[in-house]
């Protein structure tokens, strides 16, 4: 019987042994239960054993700087400058300038032609005219049409007016010794040689005025880095005045070197923040050496008036005058505010040699 009894109770052991394998499977490392299939706990990230699990990544964000794009047909190769980090104006441009200029001229000759009393021919040599000191005051204003080809590359016209005139000491003279021979030129010359030597014809005060329409064209090559930038302004222009024939040519070259600066806005005025561009820079000009034009066009003074009155009594008399800029260079400092990308302001002065003032306003578009 107890044999009977100890295989019942083993039997029974075994049965419960069964039903828990049943419901709690054997692991397969520990023969536990997994506490983690009875207990699931929140995702961690990590994986079994401690490993760090991959999450799906979150796209990237777009950190590059948008691309910025040059909307108009010129200047060419505007886009490219723009994507450089170039701030390039408006293409085109309308300004209206107004320059007044003072400076010394140094009057090689003044010869006359044409001249005669009665019959007889004047020789050109006759009289000499000495003009010492000769200041000359002018004043032009121009409207001026520019666009930007390249965007180092502008290319401009202008046309406008130019009026003014110049002072000068003359002095008249003759010499009796260059005509010997002939009596009659010789008496003249001896007359007005007499003349000057009483102070009749020397140190007369001349005054030639003038006026004229003035058109040409120019270019401005420019580069820059950073504020800082320069320039080259070139333009030929042409002058027709009243008082000569044909025109006067003048070429001039402005380089300049300058610095710009960032301006607040001025809301009094409704102005909002603005530039401001401050330059130094010299100017050459070249002038045509040479006029020449009818005695009749000139208002001389009374003592010389009287003297060609005689001598042009046909009206033929004709006047050549050689003459030069004491200096072609002198210096500039300039200022031009940028109100807006659309409007702007300038002004500049010269001063060494000759004397310059410069003011001048601009719409872009």
């Amino acid at each position: 019987m107890a044999d009977d009894g100890t295989m019942k109770n083993r039997y029974q052991l075994f049965s419960l042994l069964a039903v828990f394998c049943i419901i709690f499977p054997a692991s397969s490392k520990t023969g536990l239960p997994d506490l983690a299939d009875l207990y699931p706990l929140p995702q961690t990230g990590l994986k079994t054993g401690g490993a760090v699990s991959e999450r799906p990544s979150a796209p990237p964000k777009n950190t590059a700087l948008p691309v910025k794009h040059y909307e108009r047909w010129l200047p060419l190769l505007g886009d490219k400058a723009v994507q450089m980090g170039y701030d390039l104006p408006l293409p085109f441009g309308i300004g209206i300038n107004y320059m007044d200029i003072r400076q010394n001229i140094n009057v090689k000759s003044i010869g006359f032609s044409g001249l005669g009393l009665g019959n007889r021919v004047l020789p050109g040599g006759l009289f000499t005219i000495d003009a010492s000191k000769t200041r000359q005051y002018s004043q032009t204003r121009t409207l001026r049409l520019d666009a930007w080809i390249l965007p180092f590359w502008d290319l401009y016209g202008i046309t406008g007016q130019t009026r003014g005139h110049s002072m000068s000491s003359v002095g008249v003279d003759s010499d009796p010794a260059q005509f010997k021979g002939d009596l009659i030129n010789q008496m003249i010359a001896g007359i007005i040689h007499g003349m000057h030597n009483a102070g009749s014809f020397d140190n007369l005060n001349f005054e030639l005025k003038f006026k004229g329409n003035t058109y040409g064209i120019g270019t401005v090559l420019a580069g820059g880095t950073g504020d800082w930038y320069g320039l080259v302004d070139i333009n030929y222009t042409r002058t027709r005045f009243d008082i000569l024939d044909g025109s006067i040519t003048a070429l001039t070259v402005s380089p300049r070197a300058g610095y710009r600066v960032d301006t607040p806005g001025i809301r009094i005025l409704g102005l909002p923040p603005g530039k401001l561009n401050l330059w130094v820079g010299t100017m050459y000009q070249n002038v045509q050496q040479e006029f020449k034009g009818s005695l009749n066009d000139l208002s001389m003074p009374a003592a010389l008036k009287a003297l060609m009155a005689m001598a042009n009594q046909k009206g033929e008399g004709r006047f050549d005058v050689k003459q030069h800029l004491q200096s072609p260079l002198n210096i500039l400092l300039g200022a031009q505010y940028s109100m807006t990308k659309q409007f702007n302001l300038a002004t500049e002065l010269g001063f060494a040699e000759r004397n310059s003032i410069m003011v001048s306003g601009e719409y872009r578009f």
